[in-house]
């Protein structure tokens, strides 16, 4: 009886610590997303997301439509060009911590000359 006792109190307290390990909040994770006519990247530490279009062969653009799933933060649309200096970029510090965001981009290419639309990713900011 006892030795049962003692298991079941076991089981109990793994299936205790193991619900507390999976309802940690959501951690921010810093990324780069090669969107093919340029690269969008997130970082954590400054809080800001940035689009950079490609330089070199024709006019390239690089849009982000970025927008707060969960509420909570600002929404931005926003395009870097081939003639920008530098990558585009928008703070997202006056987002609550761990707002998830869904940040939706498409993409120009002079010497293709179409839109290419190229999905969507979500992370937690």
């Amino acid at each position: 009886m006892m030795k049962k006792l003692i298991k079941t109190a076991v089981v109990g307290i793994g299936v205790a610590a193991a619900s507390l390990a999976l309802a940690q909040p959501a951690s921010a994770a810093s990324f780069s997303w090669n969107v093919g006519d340029g690269v969008v990247t997130y970082d954590d530490g400054a809080d800001s997301i940035c689009a950079r279009a490609y330089t070199g062969e024709g006019s390239r653009w690089v849009e982000v439509s970025l927008a707060p799933v969960n509420g909570g933060g600002p929404s931005y649309t926003w395009r870097d060009t081939t003639s920008t200096s530098g990558p585009t970029c928008r703070s997202l510090a006056t987002a609550y911590e761990d707002t998830y965001y869904r940040a939706t981009v498409r993409t120009y290419w002079g010497e293709r000359g179409t839109i290419v639309p190229r999905g969507s990713k979500t992370f937690y900011s």
